[in-house]
């Protein structure tokens, strides 16, 4: 059975998360000249959720990126920038300068934030409330992994089982017969053998925009909560994440025959 992560090893990963994110902020920077550094920090990276001027939970409501010390932030990064572009190791190790303190001073309240999975209705699945009284025939849903520190792969069943009562309760609730979501997962082959043909049909193309949220970064944490060394250092490599979002649904009806025969269920 996996430990649970210790500080250390969360300190350890928001760390080289950060660094990862400067890596891409650099890289995004000098493809894309025309965008600034301050919009590549709001809207591509979560640099601010890991630092202390982040008052909230992981998932802050709102981020202040208009409050003075995140607006120094930005500023020290931009000097840095302006001096460093060049150079990407010299980049890095100036720029997660100016952010380490900040982190430190997040680590631990970070670290003993349980919101993660908070509002999951379904195991390790979560799907949009509507309190509109109306019918959605689809219905989206978000993943985390409920199971940490193990993988919510280690047990076949576990999955289908969350995916099941998804489909029992929005069928209630909301008369859904659809689902649908936008993950990096939907890259990744090990997900795509829990839906029907339908889901493999109905994918799009890869979303290569990058934006803050776990849909892309995501990949980078490992099942325990720690950083996934394997995936940085594709990056690092080939300057591109290992897998990008893609979007899909498919019909409740094919992705319970799907799960019965295949994984051998019932709801």
């Amino acid at each position: 059975m996996a430990n649970l992560k210790t500080l250390d090893e969360h300190r350890e990963y928001l760390y080289q998360t950060v660094k990862l994110q400067l890596f891409f902020l650099r890289n995004w920077l000098r493809e894309h000249p025309d965008e600034t550094l301050s919009a590549v920090l709001r809207n591509r990276i979560d640099i601010y959720r890991k630092t202390s001027i982040n008052k909230d939970l992981l998932n802050p409501a709102e981020a202040k990126f208009e409050c003075p010390e995140w607006l120094e932030l930005e500023h020290r990064l931009e000097s840095v920038y302006e001096q460093y572009k060049d150079d990407a190791p010299a980049f890095e190790d100036a720029a997660f300068a100016v952010c380490k303190n900040t982190i430190d001073e997040r680590v631990e309240k970070d670290y003993n934030d349980k919101s993660r999975t908070a509002g999951y209705q379904c195991g390790s699945l979560r799907y949009n409330e509507h309190e509109d009284g109306l019918k959605h025939e689809t219905i989206s849903f978000h993943i985390a992994n409920a199971l940490q520190p193990e993988s919510f792969f280690a047990d076949p069943q576990y999955l289908p089982q969350c995916f099941l009562e998804l489909m029992r309760q929005t069928a209630e609730k909301y008369g859904s017969t659809r689902l649908y979501t936008g993950t990096w997962l939907n890259s990744l082959p090990r997900w795509l053998e829990l839906f029907p043909q339908e889901w493999q049909d109905n994918l799009s193309l890869e979303n290569t925009d990058v934006q803050w949220h776990y849909g892309f970064w995501g990949q980078f944490i490992t099942a325990r909560g720690t950083f996934n060394y394997k995936y940085g250092e594709i990056m690092r490599q080939t300057g591109k994440m290992p897998f990008y979002p893609k979007t899909s649904s498919c019909s409740f009806e094919t992705l319970k025959k799907h799960l019965k025969e295949k994984y051998n269920v019932s709801d």
